[in-house]
């Protein structure tokens, strides 16, 4: 029984109760205002460029390869300390790092002071997913936990969301109480401070973090937990580990892509300001992410069968066929209000993938290497996904010169060759899957009592 804390109360074995929920709240939350602090930026590309002087080709380098360098150079040790320590220290000192270097932004003078501050947001957000996904994974069982892990995916989208609109209002309202006469804003220009005012909410979740107890079976936490037991593993199923991985990595390649240059494309084709930007577009982030990603979880859970692997994969498949078309053409249209509209079916249909994304591993992966396996995955597509993307579509948007809208065309084009790769990358792991069945190995970790 866990004694204090969040958890104090749940009995071992009973199932997930009502503290277990609270957590995975909590947890969800701490990842929304990761993605609030990673992508504000993105709404506030053009004034940043016009103060620190920046070109489309570094704004991507600081979204992009530097900034997934470092989330994969510190994501393996975190993870590894997440497997050996208290989860919940760690993930309480990786949150109010961020913070802190989100509220650092503000402060930049030039290209390389931000990116410095970048880097410490990488850094510090790549210890909380293999963190807190393990954490659920020892507090829920195979049945519940599709849904507490799409309640916790949802953040990319909500912190997306509330980036785009929540920055975009911030952003108009910190504007006009700046031209008030002796007003405290009048003292730094708008745009930093966003950065101050949605980094600081991190720094109280990050004390409410040290309240979680690890529950985890005994003798878990100290055996065969070396990086070398991960790799053999990896190396022995590569067939399924490092094609998913690799399809994941693909997929993130369109998506960080949108994450980043979305915005900026839309008001550059159809004229719009930020402030316009964010009321119209950050309602529908947030509605069409929230929504592929609940309907992801709950789908999985209702009718994923006994195989939820094979469920899973199947419905991946499913959305990336559907992905293709409505992410190569539809930021083609003349009209705003049908690209905003295409580009919400293609929102919902990235977030119920990528909600989706960790279970493989999660239902796979023996329970004392579960974070480091995610801390993988998620290294994997930062590396080739979150570091290629925004870069690419940077570099293509500043070479396609005959084209009317550059940007928006760079980002059709990733779309039309991602998801073909992916679904074959997809395919190839089902196939495999039928066959090893690793999810039938990995069950007993997920059914093991949770202890503290």
């Amino acid at each position: 029984m866990a004694q204090g804390g969040m958890d104090e109360g749940d009995a071992a074995g009973a199932g997930p109760g009502w503290r277990n929920w609270l957590i995975a709240l909590l947890l969800a939350f701490c990842y929304t205002m990761s993605y609030v602090d990673r992508q504000v930026i993105s709404l506030l590309i053009e004034p940043i460029k016009a103060a620190l002087s920046l070109s489309d080709t570094q704004f991507g380098l600081m979204q992009g390869i530097s900034f997934s360098f470092f989330y994969v150079a510190a994501s393996l040790p975190l993870a590894w300390l997440a497997d050996h320590t208290r989860r919940s220290r760690l993930m309480a000192v990786c949150v109010a790092a961020w913070s802190a270097m989100t509220m650092l932004c503000a402060f930049a003078a030039n290209f390389w002071q931000m990116l410095a501050a970048r880097i410490g947001i990488a850094a510090g957000e790549s210890g909380l997913t293999p963190a807190a996904l393990a954490t659920l994974s020892d507090r829920f069982d195979p049945r519940t936990l599709p849904t507490a892990t799409a309640m916790y995916m949802l953040a990319p989208f909500v912190g997306g969301g509330l980036a785009l609109g929540g920055g975009g209002a911030l952003y108009a309202a910190v504007t006009r109480w700046a031209a008030v006469d002796g007003s405290v804003f009048a003292e730094l220009a708008a745009w930093q401070w966003v950065f101050l005012i949605v980094g600081a909410p991190g720094l109280l979740a990050a004390v409410l973090l040290l309240l979680i107890r690890d529950r985890r079976p005994a003798g878990v936490a100290r055996e065969g937990q070396g990086m070398g037991e991960m790799i053999a593993f990896f190396r022995r199923e590569w067939r399924i580990m490092g094609t998913y991985a690799m399809a994941m990595s693909v997929l993130m390649t369109l998506l960080s892509s949108y994450v980043t240059w979305l915005p900026a494309a839309i008001m550059r084709s159809k004229g719009v300001d930020e402030a316009t930007m964010g009321t119209l577009f950050g309602p529908i982030y947030l509605l069409s992410g929230a929504a592929g990603t609940i309907s992801a979880g709950v789908l999985i859970m209702a009718r994923g069968g006994e195989d939820k692997v094979r469920a899973v994969l199947r419905y991946m498949i499913l959305l990336v066929a559907l992905l293709w078309p409505v992410g190569t053409f539809g930021l083609l249209t003349d009209s705003l209000h049908a690209e905003l509209a295409m580009m919400g079916v293609a929102l919902f249909l990235i977030s119920s993938v990528t909600s989706l994304s960790s279970l493989p591993f999660q239902y796979v992966t023996p329970r004392h290497l579960r974070a480091q396996a995610i801390a993988i995955l998620a290294a994997l597509s930062a590396l080739f996904g979150t570091g290629l993307g925004p870069v690419l579509a940077g570099v293509m948007s500043d070479h396609l010169t005959d084209a009317h809208f550059p940007l928006s065309m760079a980002l059709s084009i990733i779309a039309a060759v991602v998801c073909p790769i992916v679904l074959l990358l997809l395919t190839l792991a089902l196939r495999r899957h039928a066959t090893v069945r690793l999810d039938l190995a990995g069950r007993e970790g997920l059914m093991a009592p949770a202890l503290a």
